[in-house]
């Protein structure tokens, strides 16, 4: 995994992988505080701010709905500028975010600050630009890379929670939220704009482009792709994984945001809600490795279906489980799902290219909001009936349609269709 050789038969460490590297560092910056360990503080904002759970988790929602109109822009310049620049914008939204939410006095500003800032920190400093640029390093292994990449998503959430869960009585919700600013925005975030680069070279990405090592590396000239924002909608494949995809993320957001509070219906302690934050992601972790490395074997359809009756399990868990080993285990199947990830990224990249890749992740992105209202809906529901069943239910049945639906998918494997000719019109598939 760490040798690539040059036209003279050396071996040595090939830089991609270090783009993968700070790619998980930016996702761990922008998604460890605000995200991975966000159910953990809703219990003392309820408290001190005197509002429900569910207006808390409004924001969080309303999120999706601002990543909808942000991510495809984010996308467009991910194929157009200098990467430093899109993953500068956020890890600067997120400092900023780290500092605002140490000073909030009241709901709205919650809200405000994650409908708002939280999304362009995410867009601009996770997955989109991330996985745009790893699909410029890798053609041979990109189900790998990818994978490790989306570690970043889960990484933060495997070491924060308990943390936060053993310190937040000691320090308070205020303080951990400005150590956090000064970590990323001055430590942290300078390593990342360091190590970045757009591209590849033509001598040191033979084996890794290429899968071969006298093979020339090929991209538009321009660096962009022809394809139109239409054109993307139009293939059949991308909207299949949309529907496959949507209830899985779904599922996913409900159980994490809401996870404390579940929790607590039964009548466990605040440790017990980080140890099984940390676990959720230590399932996320193990399904982003495995996932990468089955699409590089497997390819993404069948992967993407049995994540999807994974998740429809762990749904059911959680709706019917009274018991604190049948809530972990509903959390470590939901957890999983987490793995989509890396089978989204590597579909996509085969499906339209590294050109065309950044329109059609931030394309993908604008249909988020329907999985993160979900976390909103499911409090709102608890409230009314006393249950996080009614949800979680539902949540089943959508994700097992989508498994189904996810099988129609047509396998695109390396080498079938030309991933570098992204800038030729794609036809639409019926």
């Amino acid at each position: 995994m760490s040798t690539s050789s040059d036209a003279g038969g050396r071996k040595g460490w090939y830089y991609g992988w270090n783009i993968v590297a700070v790619s998980v560092l930016s996702t761990i910056l922008v998604n460890g505080l605000a995200a991975n360990s966000f159910s953990l503080f809703l219990h003392d904002w309820s408290a001190e701010l005197h509002c429900p759970i569910s207006s808390l988790l409004l924001g969080m929602s309303v999120m999706g709905i601002t990543i909808a109109f942000v991510g495809p822009f984010v996308g467009v310049m991910a194929d157009k500028y200098p990467i430093r620049l899109v993953f500068g914008i956020g890890l600067a939204a997120m400092t900023f975010m780290c500092f605002a939410m140490s000073f909030i006095t009241a709901v709205w500003q919650i809200q405000v600050l994650y409908a708002l800032v939280l999304p362009v920190a995410v867009s601009f400093g996770a997955l989109i630009p991330a996985n745009a640029v790893i699909s410029r390093w890798f053609v041979r292994r990109l189900g790998l890379a990818m994978g490790l990449a989306a570690f970043g998503v889960a990484m933060a959430g495997v070491v924060l929670p308990p943390i936060i869960a053993w310190i937040l009585p000691l320090v308070g919700w205020r303080m951990i939220w400005r150590v956090g600013g000064i970590l990323i925005g001055f430590v942290f975030s300078p390593i990342v704009l360091l190590v970045l680069r757009d591209r590849a070279t033509e001598r040191e990405g033979l084996d890794y482009m290429t899968g071969e090592t006298t093979a020339p590396l090929h991209h538009s000239p321009s660096g962009q792709s022809g394809l139109t924002s239409l054109q993307v909608l139009a293939r059949k494949n991308f909207r299949l994984l949309i529907i496959v995809s949507l209830p899985m993320l779904a599922t996913y957001f409900a159980c994490m945001q809401n996870l404390a509070p579940i929790v607590a219906s039964h009548g466990l302690s605040q440790r017990t809600a980080g140890g099984l934050l940390s676990a959720f992601s230590v399932s996320h972790l193990a399904a982003s490795l495995l996932a990468g490395i089955l699409s590089d074997r497997l390819g993404n359809r069948l992967p993407l279906s049995g994540l999807a009756l994974l998740t429809a399990l762990g749904a059911l868990f959680i709706s019917f489980g009274n018991s604190l080993p049948f809530l972990g285990l509903g959390f470590l199947l939901v957890g999983f799902s987490g793995g989509i990830w890396p089978l989204l990224g590597a579909a996509i990249a085969v499906e339209f290219g590294p050109d065309g890749f950044g329109r059609a992740f931030g394309l993908f992105s604008a249909c988020l909001p329907v999985a993160m209202l979900m976390a909103f809906i499911v409090a709102k529901l608890q409230e009314s009936t006393e249950s996080y069943a009614p949800g979680f239910s539902g949540l089943a049945i959508a994700a097992l349609l989508g498994g189904a639906a996810g099988l129609l998918m047509r396998e695109r494997r390396e080498g079938s269709a030309p991933r570098h000719a992204a800038a030729s019109p794609l036809p639409a598939e019926h």
